[in-house]
């Protein structure tokens, strides 16, 4: 269950930015054709896919321990103290998952009525990737306090 998670976080990241790279550069060769501006929803759709990729890849860097992390000083302490103040950085970015699913839910449905301007979407559409992308944080964030309480080494 846990690969198929993976697996499909990975392809809909992928997914997103083959559809970044292709729309954009289709919309740009077909500027060259005399008569035509290009596709104009092309910078939107890439814009809010760009966001959401941001936020899905995000919930992955967490889980596989690859967003930047600072270990000069920690290392220098023994175990059981690098492992406590690692659920005590764990725990603070809990907090700060925390506010961001709470106010991306709320921005989520506060700006459901507004409409972008090429797509003529819903806004909620866009802004729903912060709530996600933070729901996806807070799980695999849970998960590695687990591991570092049981002494589990790293992914």
């Amino acid at each position: 269950m846990t690969n198929l998670y993976v697996k499909t976080l990975e392809r809909l990241i992928i997914l997103g930015l083959v559809v970044m790279v292709v729309l954009t550069f289709t919309s740009a060769v077909i500027r060259f054709i005399p008569g035509h501006g290009g596709i104009y929803w092309a910078e939107e759709v890439s814009r809010y896919v760009s966001i959401w990729v941001v936020f899905l890849a995000a919930g992955l860097g967490v889980r596989f321990w690859i967003h930047l992390n600072v270990d000069v000083f920690t290392i220098l302490l023994p175990k059981t103290a690098q492992t406590w103040l690692m659920v005590l950085c764990l725990a603070l970015m809990l907090v700060f998952q925390a506010v961001l699913i709470w106010f991306g839910t709320q921005l989520t449905l506060s700006n459901h009525a507004q409409q972008s301007a090429s797509l003529q979407m819903p806004m909620s559409f866009a802004y729903a990737a912060i709530p996600v992308g933070a729901l996806i944080m807070f799980g695999e964030t849970l998960r590695l306090i687990v591991r570092e309480i049981r002494g589990k080494p790293r992914e």
